[in-house]
């Protein structure tokens, strides 16, 4: 396979993510593959997950760090952002989310608190999102990213 992984990531992959190798952050869950299966979890975006294609359509920079239910959080080879991508839509375009791992980790740590703080109160009988919980979502990205 034609990717070599950059040597930042490894202390990352050891101490950035809980031993669960998940971030619950409220609206979605963040599954993140061992170092070592960073490579493997490629398939499916960087080549196709039944020819080991590669998918022309994957850009030569982009890593998939994590996914929440097929949707990747990519980490940018050349530059370090981190961008987010919806699957299914026919092409990939994926959007900055972060401006590095130290700003995600910060972000998604401050939700991931907030979330198991929160524990059932966090969602309505329908499992919405409480609106006060809502605003504090808002308020914690705001904090860590800025408005849009």
């Amino acid at each position: 396979m034609d990717l070599i992984m950059p040597p930042a990531l490894k202390p990352w992959f050891s101490s950035g993510i809980p031993e669960s190798r998940q971030f619950d952050i409220g609206f979605a869950l963040f599954e993140f593959p061992r170092f070592e299966d960073l490579i493997d979890f490629q398939m499916g975006y960087r080549w196709h997950s039944i020819t080991q294609a590669r998918e022309p359509a994957w850009d030569d920079n982009w890593l998939v760090l994590a996914s929440s239910h097929g949707d990747p959080l990519i980490y940018h080879l050349k530059d370090g952002h981190i961008l987010f991508a919806r699957h299914g839509a026919g092409h990939w375009a994926p959007r900055l989310l972060f401006a590095d791992l130290a700003q995600m980790s910060r972000c998604f740590n401050a939700l991931a608190t907030l979330i198991t703080h929160a524990g059932e109160a966090l969602f309505d009988v329908d499992y919405n999102i409480q609106p006060n919980y809502v605003e504090l979502i808002k308020t914690i990205i705001v904090n860590h990213v800025g408005v849009e």
